[in-house]
């Protein structure tokens, strides 16, 4: 039974982490009005639908009997460091740079890319989020910081 429930670990962590998110926005955030959303719809509804997809593949994970399998640690190291790549460098100089540490280092979790494809995959993302979060959602953030 403990190596069965080990096998829906990582699935069961997303869920508990979407629980808090829901709780800290009904707790601590203004939720607003459908019309106008306020700083703490976001947390909800991205907690929401994480809390969703995670009962589902948790169900799906039962059904069809999976197993423990071991942790890629190639993979989850670049991952882990990007989040605090880009929780360290945004506060210190804005969200496009910190966007830009983040993708590099998490990039490496991918294998073997060329430089100039992971140059290519940064500088791509980091308009992305430039596009859609500052330019098209207008959400106040420092794009640059302390230049």
């Amino acid at each position: 039974m403990l190596k069965r429930l080990s096998a829906q670990a990582g699935t069961l962590l997303i869920g508990a982490i979407a629980v808090v998110f829901i709780a800290a926005s009904l707790t601590a955030l203004d939720l607003g009005t459908p019309r106008r959303m306020g700083p703490g719809a976001f947390p909800l509804i991205a907690g929401g639908i994480l809390v969703i997809l995670a009962v589902i593949a948790l169900v799906g994970d039962i059904k069809a009997g999976a197993e423990h399998m071991k942790a890629d640690w190639r993979s989850v190291v670049p991952v882990a460091l990007a989040v605090a790549g880009f929780a360290l460098v945004t506060q210190r100089f804005g969200v496009l740079p910190g966007a830009g540490v983040c993708v590099l280092i998490a990039s490496f979790a991918v294998g073997a890319l060329s430089p100039l494809r992971r140059a290519g995959l940064v500088a791509g993302a980091v308009f992305g989020i430039w596009l859609v979060f500052i330019v098209g959602l207008r959400l106040p953030l420092e794009a640059f910081r302390g230049f």
